[in-house]
């Protein structure tokens, strides 16, 4: 999802600017049931990245211009763009200094492509300095920060989905804990269970990644195990004498950190990789993560001041003392949440726009 997210705020510039169509693809099944669809002329999976199921494509678009967004280089798609004379960039560009790209044999396979990229719009200067290791040419590459940041800065909440959860939160300060994973739920509950016996009215709205019904109803129930009230949320009203609500729909995340008095980021306890943290950051609100799988937005909030991470031991211990603190100290609490939504930078998608434009228009 980040990487059409990312896209987005730069696509809408080049529309206005230009007035052509947007064909959007994806191979996630999120994104196919994104609520309420995308804001572009065409929205699909990609085809399988074969030579002919691209050469039909493009024939099928005829597109001015082709790019990616974040990460993934297609080959198939690439070679047939750049054989039918069609310019390939790549935007909000990053490349971790782990990836496999970087790495023989990948990196010599994937050269080419990258050399031939009419345009990379690099997220950060580490990524900027990776790209250039993986082949793409100095006089095409540009520093332009992260597009997404325009995205959540430029972005207005859903105020249905705020009002059906108003009165539940002014109940209480809540914690809302976004895009959590199998191995932030235990974490979370014991960390709550020993919050809500000095502040009982404390709340937890947590979004699994992922919210399938089994694991919504599994983490309600291990909720339960430790004595709080725990149910799934689906939509509406919901009741104030529940301190833990799970929320059981796809898309409405970006929304619900509006009703936050503290965040926490899922992923960094495990192996998926720490979630994006720029969302709740957009809300001037103070973030929590895991010691593991920090990107470049997590490093720049934790150095702010923004966030701060768990350690790998007694890490439920930490988080409670963390919330209890920022729920104890308001002052501390908003000098956090201004640093973190300070820490994002804007720019990036009209940067990135005018120089898709000179593609789309090179005279």
């Amino acid at each position: 999802m980040g990487e059409a997210l990312t896209a987005l705020p730069a696509c809408h510039r080049l529309r206005a600017a230009t007035g052509s169509a947007i064909a959007l693809t994806y191979t996630s099944p999120s994104a196919e049931r994104w609520p309420g669809g995308w804001p572009v002329d065409r929205a699909d999976y990609l085809p399988p990245d074969l030579p002919g199921p691209m050469q039909a494509m493009l024939t099928a678009l005829r597109p001015r211009l082709v790019v990616y967004s974040r990460a993934d280089v297609w080959p198939a798609l690439t070679a047939e763009a750049i054989a039918r004379g069609v310019p390939v960039a790549i935007i909000g560009a990053t490349v971790g200094p782990r990836s496999g790209r970087l790495h023989w044999p990948v990196r010599s396979m994937l050269h080419a492509l990258y050399a031939a990229m009419a345009y990379a719009g690099a997220a950060s200067r580490p990524d900027a300095e990776r790209l250039a290791r993986l082949g793409v040419r100095p006089a095409v590459l540009d520093l332009t920060g992260d597009p997404r940041h325009d995205q959540v800065l430029d972005r207005v909440p859903d105020g249905t989905i705020l009002r059906q959860l108003a009165d539940w939160a002014a109940s209480g300060d809540v914690l809302v804990a976004g895009s959590t994973e199998p191995t932030d739920h235990p974490l979370l509950l014991q960390a709550f269970s020993a919050v809500v016996l000095r502040r009982p009215h404390a709340r937890l709205l947590m979004c699994p990644h992922h919210p399938s019904p089994d694991r919504c109803h599994r983490v309600a129930a291990g909720a339960r195990r430790l004595g709080l009230g725990a149910s799934v949320w689906q939509g509406g009203p919901a009741q104030a004498s529940t301190s833990c609500l799970i929320v059981q729909r796809a898309g409405v995340l970006a929304d619900l950190y509006a009703l936050g008095t503290l965040a926490y980021v899922g992923g960094g306890m495990g192996s998926h990789g720490l979630h994006a943290v720029i969302e709740p950051a957009a809300y001037a609100v103070p973030v929590i993560v895991g010691p593991r799988g920090h990107g470049a937005d997590a490093g720049v909030l934790v150095q702010s001041g923004g966030a701060v991470a768990l350690p790998r031991r007694q890490a439920a211990r930490a988080l409670a003392r963390w919330w209890e603190t920022w729920l104890a100290d308001g002052a501390a609490r908003a000098r956090a949440g201004l640093a973190a939504r300070a820490a994002l930078s804007g720019g990036a998608a009209q940067r990135t726009a005018t120089r898709l434009l000179e593609l789309m228009d090179p005279g």
